[in-house]
């Protein structure tokens, strides 16, 4: 199968043989070199520029044909696709800074859950403590139907850990008030400042 190339070289070849036989039978006519003719610079100029066309026309489809892309497979790891419970401490969804978790075990018990959200739109963290349900205040008919005791308060970022710890505070005495209201003992043995 023949390319335009081929095809346009082969015409310039047979267009050139064709001049040259013009050349010879004018000079065997009339013994002087012919001068070449109007027609014949017009055919070669033609031809010439022909070739440029196509080679333009050959840059311009490269250039836009689109370009295949490679498809690499990808090989899932189990690791990756791993998706731990949200309540799993063993693979916390969120950081957790140690510094806040001391403070919770400090104030309030090593029982108690906490989590920390970050927002993108904002310098606050949401602190989320979840009262485990020895300590919890939700009625018994709540509790039946899966409610957990959360308390959750937004804590600006400059405040950090004196935030943490006033929050803990709080709750701390919320849930005392809430035993000497109805007569328990509360469960936390050590002392706050």
């Amino acid at each position: 199968m023949m390319t335009e190339e081929h095809k346009l070289k082969l015409k310039e070849a047979r267009e050139k043989a064709k001049e040259e036989k013009n050349k010879n039978a004018v000079v065997e006519i009339t013994g002087k070199p012919a001068e070449p003719d109007l027609s014949v610079k017009m055919d070669s100029m033609i031809s010439g520029l022909n070739t440029v066309a196509s080679a333009i026309s050959k840059l311009v489809e490269l250039q836009t044909l689109p370009k295949e892309e490679k498809k690499e497979e990808v090989k899932k790891s189990p690791e990756l696709t791993f998706n731990p419970k949200l309540d799993d401490e063993t693979y916390p969804s969120a950081y957790i800074p140690p510094k806040f978790r001391k403070i919770v075990d400090d104030i309030l018990s090593p029982d108690f859950g906490i989590q920390v959200v970050d927002f993108t739109d904002r310098t606050d963290f949401q602190l989320n403590v979840i009262v485990p349900d020895k300590y919890s205040s939700v009625a018994k008919e709540d509790k039946d139907r899966g409610m957990k005791d959360v308390r959750s308060r937004m804590i600006p970022r400059a405040l950090g850990e004196n935030g943490v710890k006033d929050w803990c505070t709080l709750i701390r005495r919320n849930l005392n008030k809430f035993y000497t209201k109805e007569g328990v003992q509360s469960p936390f043995s050590n002392q706050i400042q």
